[in-house]
């Protein structure tokens, strides 16, 4: 009968070391129940953090009307925009756009007597924004691609040749 007691007391100090090794955290109107830290490999935080076409991803765009990007970045370098169109054609039309990290820019042409303008074919056009924090060589060709998975192949390997790079994707619809 006298073990009991000792029962309960073991119990009680197995609860409290569970609990001892969670850390609380009250903020106003929630609670959060952090688990004991572990050490983990950390993950590189994204260099792009935002990236759209100015209407918005998924909008919808008419031929001829004129297009730009919303670029975010958290550090300075250099934005190349590549595409692949409704018919798997891949194509590069900007490379090494200077930005600036933790400034939203719109690209809208290499140049400002250069403009981006949307032209056929009509549907869904995928585009890439590819940051590096020096200009790239422009060994790398995607000239003749026609498949989305060599396009990302393509990126991966211009990425390659910088210690830190990133790439962000969105797209929008192209009507008559």
């Amino acid at each position: 009968m006298r073990l009991a007691p000792y029962t309960r007391l073991v119990s009680l100090l197995g609860v409290a070391l569970l609990l001892a090794g969670c850390t609380i955290l009250v903020e106003p109107l929630d609670v959060h129940v952090r688990p004991p830290t572990v050490t983990v490999p950390t993950v590189q935080q994204a260099l792009i953090r935002q990236f759209s076409p100015t209407r918005g991803v998924g909008s919808t765009y008419y031929i001829g009307d004129q297009i730009g990007f919303r670029v975010l970045t958290n550090e300075d370098g250099y934005i190349t925009l590549t595409a692949i169109d409704p018919t798997g054609e891949v194509y590069v039309f900007a490379r090494n756009i200077p930005v600036r990290g933790g400034r939203s820019v719109v690209i809208d042409g290499i140049s400002p007597r250069q403009r981006f303008v949307i032209t056929a074919p009509e549907g869904l056009h995928r585009v890439s924004a590819h940051f590096t924090p020096a200009r790239t060589d422009e060994r790398i060709v995607f000239l003749g691609i026609r498949s989305y998975t060599t396009w990302q192949a393509r990126i991966r390997l211009e990425l390659s040749s910088f210690p830190r790079g990133d790439v962000a994707e969105t797209r929008f619809r192209v009507r008559r």
